[in-house]
């Protein structure tokens, strides 16, 4: 029983104020959720315009040192944008024109697949009279398949309605992408308006280093897959390409979806020809194993630094708010929230939480080996206590080894003279 002299957690934190604080933070970021959701048909455009604007503005940031006149760097960086877009509904509206007349035969090499794993099969099992491996299923396959792109047209068509949206609002934010620095030191005081500068100069930095490395390692994907697909006969060559280089934008699972994609499709037109099979699937893995996994983490150097978790989420998450485009934008978006966090001290374990943690190993690590050879340079047993001084001058060894986390960069680490 419960003395009457003591609270309990719940009572100590409702007279705090923490828990109103807390249960308020949630409800907000409910609200805005819920209203970022029912808004898509606005937030959208202005989002991708983001997404385009920091694509573009390592090039631009390059063309003001080059001394190149403001209106002419940002006209070079719209007319770019305008003839990826062409270039881009070219390829969409090969690619459609082909798949209509192309799927009616793969309707056939579906059923030449079914009985011949059929005819396989029954070796090891019993069908009954009539009966195949894909019966059971009872799909209309060319049905499923002219679904399926008609979804995928509807979609994207829908995305292209909004192209005009896109661009009026890439112009403003090109126009007005020197201004905003003066803006934030106007409207804050001296301190606080270095601190906003931080946090904007360093989500612009980190995101857009990412989204333009991004963006190239994903074209050199898509031309890969184009190759592959022509090179092995394999048809549809421009599809797999250009969904190489979209669904490279998603992390993990777009570059899954689309190797899954290629090999299935190399078994539905290839078989039996199983070594071609084996040839598009060494490819296909081989592409993204060599530029997924070690080109892509070299050339990024410092990375966003999410934790795997947080990316599938935060995919979850941005894709239920805001269907495909939310996807595609879900990792700039989640690191967004994670630089902003990183500067408030009150928020900074969700920043931590978010991280990937590869600096917290390797700082333990770090610390472990320090601690070793402190107590083997002063002969200390391992049961033994560090002195406070040994454990400041290994701290300060630490510090210098560990000034860039690699999860996320410090604000100190932002050089401002620049600005």
């Amino acid at each position: 029983m419960k003395q009457n002299g003591s609270k309990s957690l719940y009572d100590k934190l409702a007279e705090s104020g923490k828990f109103t604080k807390a249960l308020t933070v949630v409800m907000i970021i409910f609200v805005v959720l819920f209203c970022m959701k029912a808004a898509s048909a606005v937030l959208i455009p202005i989002a991708f315009a983001g997404f385009v604007m920091l694509i573009i503005y390592p090039m631009l940031e390059k063309l003001d040192n080059m001394r190149v006149p403001f209106w002419i760097a940002n006209a070079i960086g719209l007319i770019l944008f305008l003839a990826f877009i062409v270039v881009l509904l070219w390829l969409m509206l090969i690619i459609v024109q082909t798949l209509i007349s192309g799927l009616p035969a793969y309707a056939n090499k579906i059923s030449m697949l079914d009985s011949l794993l059929t005819a396989k099969l029954s070796e090891y099992m019993t069908f009954k009279a009539g009966d195949t491996l894909f019966s059971g299923l009872n799909v209309d396959w060319l049905n499923v398949a002219m679904t399926a792109l008609q979804n995928i047209s509807t979609q994207t068509v829908g995305l292209f309605k909004n192209l005009i949206l896109i661009i009026l609002f890439l112009f403003f934010l090109l126009a007005e992408r020197n201004t905003l620095s003066p803006k934030i030191i106007e409207s804050f005081s001296k301190e606080r308006s270095k601190t906003v500068t931080i946090i904007t100069g360093r989500i612009t930095k980190q995101v857009s280093r990412y989204l333009f490395i991004k963006f190239i390692i994903s074209a050199i994907t898509g031309i890969l897959f184009y190759l592959t697909a022509y090179v092995t006969g394999l048809d549809f060559a421009p599809l797999w390409g250009v969904a190489a280089f979209i669904l490279n934008f998603i992390p993990s699972i777009g570059s899954l979806m689309v190797t899954i994609g290629t090999i299935l499709m190399a078994i539905i037109q290839f078989t039996p020809d199983y070594v071609s099979i084996i040839y598009v699937a060494i490819l296909a893995v081989s592409i993204q194993m060599i530029v997924g996994n070690i080109i892509d983490p070299k050339v990024q150097g410092i990375q966003l630094g999410l934790s795997p978790l947080v990316l599938l989420i935060s995919l979850s998450l941005w894709g239920f708010i805001w269907g495909i485009p939310g996807m595609f934008l879900a990792v700039p978006l989640t690191s967004i929230i994670q630089i902003f966090c990183i500067n408030f001290p009150s928020l900074r374990p969700v920043a931590v939480m978010m991280g990937s943690g590869k600096s917290i190993r390797r700082r333990y690590k770090e610390e472990q080996k320090l601690q070793k050879n402190t107590r083997k340079k002063h002969g200390i047993k391992r049961s033994g206590m560090l002195s406070d001084e040994d454990l400041d001058k290994q701290a300060n060894e630490i510090a210098k080894h560990t000034t860039n986390l690699n999860d996320y960069i410090l604000p100190d680490s932002l050089d401002l003279d620049d600005k």
